[in-house]
């Protein structure tokens, strides 16, 4: 087994990753240590023969051996497997030669101890586990385990004849497993570690099966060449391979009872007879151990909750608002539960599944059920095929036929999540409506909090009552009012405003925008697109709350409560804005893309980053802005305005459009562009006397509150007057 070998080995599976959009992810580097070790492995492609040694000498240059199906050792492919150091299930030296190797570490070793392909992935039964395989049903085999543990037992009593002076039994050991002295034994005892592959979006497609049989190996058998064409349409086609490594479990700590019992029993019993009291239980014990950490350390994604709530909903259809608010508390219980493993798409981005069904991951899921006949869409009703959903199906055709049973399976032994699911399904919309409420308002104080904690220690660090986002909820849930602030500001700049409107009868959120509130520094990494995450999260809490939402916000606040009502029409009551802009009055912001591109020259030039901040020193709130900006801030801002333009004809929502008329900063313009360019029948155009730019603090909030409640008041009553250009 050569070093070039796995350096092709990498360069083969970047090729497959970067052509056929397959994304290889490791978790779990810090529990491998430096000790004889067997990995231990769930066993769904044949492709994971390549992927875990690929992965491990990635990222520890270790070169480990590991176990095939003898029906790839034909052709091109067994070649190239025999100068992996991959050995056949069915070669007579294959357990001397992973006994020896442990025992010596010569190499690591990686079985696959489930016996075969689990196709199916059903691992459980009745919360035991239990393999339902075509060849045989029952527990995993105890193989792996057996090895690891006669690979300490062989080591210790070759180290103890070598010590007595044994010759007979030193010279049995030498022959069996190719020794010449004690010191070529490990001196650290074996571990296990159980390794867990989890495949996220994996979609079966029959029109899409690779010919990649027939590229390694046409002398493959003809199982063998079906199962590479149809792992190859799972897999590439823009699916993700997550490969954890979970806590190594110690050998020492199974042999101790065994052998403590064996010394009792010495010279009662024949060798092979102690040799079986120490192996059969505790290799069920072990592997028993093993299988269920591997299985345990799925990580949960969003097809997992999907799929398993799909097959084992008790009932016939339900609502889409319900499926998707049940959804996202299961899937937000399961992130404040310890041990249990989150893909970070459930961690990030989340609260999008309750805006509708343009979450992606949900369309995706949603298709794939389609697909298989499981289920049909009507309006916003989900509606489930019990029929197909019984229907049993071949072994080996059900990663292509019922994909969604077998994510299904996969979530089965992760009990906490099984849990969550079923609890969240079995919640009242009213339930459900509460708890979604209060998850989302959570999620934002917690994103606070690790922001500023992050923060601290920073000389520009904001004072925290500034940055908090805050709730100012009403007796009256009939609107709900969502209120962003600026760029470079904070939540306090909305705070009089928001509190003029409270006391008018509306519940209030004030949004924080991710990067802002703490430190300028971390404003300088945020992209546009997570303000609108930001937003999205007090969205969801509004909603779940309030009959009515109105979005506004001033400035950049403005520009992104637009865009918000374009993306939520059906959402959205109403929407206005505060000295918007779509033109800003600072010509020299147009430079920002080429100052962006010098500062790139100039990193690659080893030079000194001279563009890369500017001093805010025109604000009007020193007490609360930043005073640094970054370019890299600027840049999302402009895209920020760019992205509202293009949009702007999306709007219907009713809007009211508020602009001082000598704004230092934004175009006064601005405000008319807005009005004729949205698609609203009811618009209305307020302008200030005034030459500041936020207008919303001091004298200004009390009329301004007033302004806003009479167009809440007239959108709510239904009244659809158009009105222009009036002044307060």
């Amino acid at each position: 087994m050569g070093l070039r070998t796995y350096k092709a080995s990498g360069t083969i599976l970047s090729l497959l990753g970067n052509r056929l959009n397959v994304r290889i992810r490791a978790s779990g580097l810090d529990n491998l240590e430096d000790r004889p070790t067997l990995f231990v492995v769930n066993h769904f492609t044949r492709f994971e023969t390549l992927v875990v040694p690929y992965v491990l000498f990635k990222h520890t240059k270790r070169q480990v051996r590991t176990l095939a199906d003898a029906g790839l050792f034909h052709g091109y492919l067994g070649r190239y497997l025999r100068a992996c150091g991959v050995m056949s299930t069915r070669d007579p030296a294959r357990n001397r030669a992973i006994v020896r190797e442990l025992m010596t570490r010569a190499y690591d070793w990686v079985i696959y101890p489930e016996g075969g392909l689990v196709k199916s992935k059903k691992t459980m039964e009745n919360g035991r586990l239990k393999l339902d395989l075509p060849h045989r049903t029952g527990s995993p085999h105890t193989g792996a385990a057996v090895l690891a543990l006669r690979a300490e037992i062989c080591k210790r009593a070759y180290r103890a004849a070598c010590a007595r002076g044994d010759a007979d039994r030193r010279e049995y050991y030498e022959s069996r497993f190719d020794l010449d002295e004690a010191e070529q034994l490990a001196a650290l005892s074996t571990v296990i570690v159980p390794t867990t592959i989890t495949y996220s979006r994996l979609r079966s497609d029959r029109r899409a099966l690779l010919r990649l049989a027939s590229l390694l190996g046409r002398e493959l058998s003809p199982r063998a060449q079906e199962e590479l064409r149809v792992e190859g349409s799972l897999l590439f086609g823009g699916s993700e391979i997550g490969v954890h490594f979970g806590r190594p479990i110690e050998i020492d700590a199974y042999l101790r009872g065994p052998v403590n019992a064996a010394r009792r029993v010495h010279g009662f019993l024949t060798g092979r007879a102690i040799d079986d009291l120490l192996l059969k239980g505790t290799a069920r014990r072990l592997t028993d151990a093993f299988m269920r950490a591997i299985y345990s350390n799925v990580e949960v994604n969003f097809d997992h909750l999907f799929c398993y709530a799909l097959t084992r909903l008790d009932r016939d259809e339900i609502d889409g608002q319900t499926l998707r608010r049940a959804l996202f508390v299961a899937a937000d219980s399961l992130c404040q539960t310890p041990g249990v493993r989150i893909h970070p798409s459930l961690q990030e981005g989340l609260v999008g599944l309750l805006a509708g069904d343009d979450f992606e991951p949900l369309q995706s899921a949603v298709a794939l059920a389609r697909n298989e006949g499981l289920l049909t869409l009507r309006d916003d009703v989900y509606v489930i095929d019990r029929e197909v959903l019984g229907r049993c199906l071949d072994f080996h055709n059900m990663r292509l036929d019922r994909m969604t049973g077998v994510i299904a399976n996969e979530l089965e032994p992760v009990k906490a999540a099984t849990r969550a699911v079923r609890r969240a399904f079995a919640l009242s919309d009213e339930q459900l409506a509460r708890r979604v409420a209060q998850a989302t308002w959570k999620r934002d104080q917690r994103r606070f909090e690790t922001d500023y904690t992050a923060a601290i220690g920073d000389d520009s660090l904001s004072e925290r009552s500034h940055g908090e986002p805050y709730l100012l909820e009403s007796p009256d849930p009939e609107v709900g009012i969502l209120l962003i602030h600026g760029y470079l500001s904070c939540p306090e700049e909305t705070r009089p405003l928001a509190d003029a409107l409270n006391a008018r009868g509306y519940t209030v959120y004030g949004v924080r925008l991710a990067g802002h509130g703490t430190a300028p520094s971390q404003l300088a990494d945020v992209r546009w697109q997570q303000w609108m995450h930001s937003i999205q999260r007090a969205h969801a809490a509004l909603e779940s709350r309030c009959r009515h939402i109105v979005v506004g916000g001033i400035s950049l606040g403005g520009v992104l409560a637009l865009h918000t009502a374009a993306q939520n029409k059906p959402h959205i009551s109403g929407v206005f804005t505060i000295n918007a802009p779509i033109k800003l009055t600072d010509f020299r912001l147009r430079f920002v893309p080429l100052l962006l591109k010098w500062n790139t020259l100039a990193r690659s030039l080893h030079l000194t980053d001279h563009a890369a901040m500017r001093l805010n020193d025109r604000t009007e709130s020193p007490d609360i802005n930043y005073m640094t900006d970054y370019l890299a801030g600027l840049r999302e801002l402009r895209r920020a305005m760019a992205a509202c333009r293009r949009r702007l004809g999306e709007i219907t929502a009713p809007a009211l459009v508020m602009q001082s008329r000598d704004d230092p900063v934004v175009c006064p313009t601005s405000a008319r562009t807005i009005i004729a360019r949205i698609s609203s029948t009811h618009k209305d155009l307020v302008e200030f006397p005034d030459s500041r730019h936020v207008i919303i603090r001091g004298r200004d909030s009390t009329p301004m509150a007033e302004t806003i409640s009479t167009f809440i008041q007239k959108i709510t009553a239904g009244e659809s007057a158009t009105t222009h250009g009036q002044t307060p």
